[in-house]
């Protein structure tokens, strides 16, 4: 078989990695033509033939969904190459995951697979055993490189804003955790805030990243993105996400101020600088019947990946969350309005770990989910999150008391043995009912623990919203 399952693109914010939510889940014949042509472009590399980037025609585009990227690859110092960066493989209990450079993908790989990989010459990074109910380390790690931000958006989840007095890390305390993360086996990094381009060292920051082998993405909400640093950020990052929660006025109605214009003018300016791009949506109540108006403004400003993320009650987000989060019916038609959404506009659509009970509860297969890489919360699983303060928590949202951690040290000594992330990982493998017996379980994971603590009272309980939950009574 080789490949167990892939997950593909880059991961810019929490968990968006391989979480695609239009046909690919729901159709075998599509999700089976996915998995067929990795597997075609694996067997032609272990072959020798062809490298991990640059491939062209339907193989590329079946294999990245919207066509593969310019074959020429630029370094952090700005030089071009015709040669393709090499495949990162980490072991794992199952085999290994292989980091396949471009089309972005995490090939989830068998031994018999591994072993075709290594003679290839792909590159062994990490190396230390897997604790229970987790990877040998994280795939992603996010780091928050601040608190600070223009303005003070009504359901920030992080209470960010400009007037924010807590010190940013310094960038010697960030750079040691991108080499500890990099040591580790980490293979991507998602610099993220407050607002991170307000970071006078932000790129010098991701070009360190990529010299020490890892791959930097970014999450902005357009403030602080020009022409020059777009350019830069070009070289740099695997993949940049602008915050976009509606067009104007339906954003100042989920945000409380209207900076939609400020998002909408990143976004051309990367795309002119030849940024990989994407954006993100926050669900609201307040936006989710203006999502198709949404939908052909991000085509007419040239992007191609979109992510829907769920609105999480943490931060300032938990004050406002009765007037803003979804409501169950509209929660519940969000896999018919993504397959309506994807089939007119082409847009590749994914969404947040959190939003994958809603996915469920219209029974797609369960083994194309998994063979696709779909996944709900994996917090302490292949996610790891280092706050502006310095402490890892499982996930960017976990600040209430009772999901948080203050751990600070050894990355590797942290993630074998946390008491945060075991009870986070012994939860998704034994939820209770009525997770136990559900057929999503293994894909879902027992729905989100942010919700869960906020609307349930308890974040050891399945998520209150999840509609097979709500049906159980």
């Amino acid at each position: 078989m080789s490949i167990l399952k892939v997950r593909r693109g880059r991961s810019p914010n929490c968990s968006a990695v391989g979480s695609v939510v239009g046909i690919a889940i729901v159709s075998a014949v599509v999700g089976a033509t996915i998995v067929n042509a990795w597997a075609e472009r694996f067997v032609r590399w272990r072959g020798g033939r062809g490298g991990p980037s640059g491939a062209t025609g339907p193989l590329a585009q079946s294999a990245s969904g919207r066509g593969a990227a310019n074959p020429v690859h630029t370094s952090p110092s700005g030089h071009t190459s015709s040669d393709p960066p090499q495949a990162r493989l980490r072991h794992e209990s199952f085999g290994s995951i292989l980091a396949w450079p471009d089309p972005a993908a995490l090939l989830y790989l068998d031994a018999a697979g591994t072993e075709a990989a290594l003679t290839r010459g792909a590159r062994v990074i990490g190396g230390q055993p897997a604790p229970a109910g987790a990877l040998s380390a994280p795939t992603e790690v996010h780091l928050a490189v601040t608190e600070r931000c223009p303005v003070a958006c009504t359901g920030c989840y992080l209470d960010a804003g400009p007037d924010r007095d807590r010190p940013d890390p310094t960038h010697a305390e960030l750079r040691g955790a991108l080499r500890e993360a990099a040591d580790f086996g980490v293979f991507e990094v998602a610099f993220g805030g407050g607002e991170a381009v307000l970071r006078d060292d932000l790129l010098d920051l991701a070009a360190e990243a990529r010299a020490l082998g890892l791959v930097p993405n970014l999450t902005t909400s357009g403030f602080g993105v020009t022409p020059d640093r777009a350019r830069r950020m070009a070289e740099l990052f695997g993949q940049v996400n602008v915050s976009l929660d509606g067009l104007p006025g339906t954003y100042e109605a989920v945000r409380g101020w209207d900076g939609a214009d400020v998002g909408l003018n990143a976004l051309d300016v990367l795309r002119d600088a030849g940024v990989r791009t994407g954006v993100n949506t926050v669900l609201s109540r307040r936006n989710i019947d203006h999502l198709d108006a949404l939908a052909d403004a991000l085509v007419a400003h040239g992007v191609s990946e979109w992510q829907w993320v769920r609105f999480k009650p943490t931060g300032r987000g938990a004050d406002a969350y009765d007037a803003l989060a979804l409501r169950p019916e509209q929660a519940e038609q969000l896999l018919p309005l993504a397959l309506a959404i994807e089939a007119r506009t082409g847009l590749v659509l994914r969404t947040d770990c959190a939003l994958v009970p809603f996915l469920a509860s219209h029974d797609p297969p369960v083994e194309l989910m998994e063979r696709l890489g779909v996944s709900g919360c994996v917090g302490g699983e292949s996610l790891w999150t280092r706050g502006a303060t310095g402490a890892w928590t499982p996930c960017s949202f976990a600040s209430d008391p009772e999901l948080e951690s203050d751990d600070r040290g050894a990355m590797a000594d942290l993630w074998a043995d946390s008491p945060t992330l075991t009870r986070w990982r012994d939860y998704a493998a034994a939820a209770p009912e009525p997770c136990t017996s559900c057929t999503y379980r293994s894909v879902c994971r027992g729905g989100c623990r942010v919700v869960a603590r906020h609307v349930g009272g308890s974040p050891w309980a399945p998520d209150p919203e999840c509609p097979r939950v709500r049906a159980h009574g």
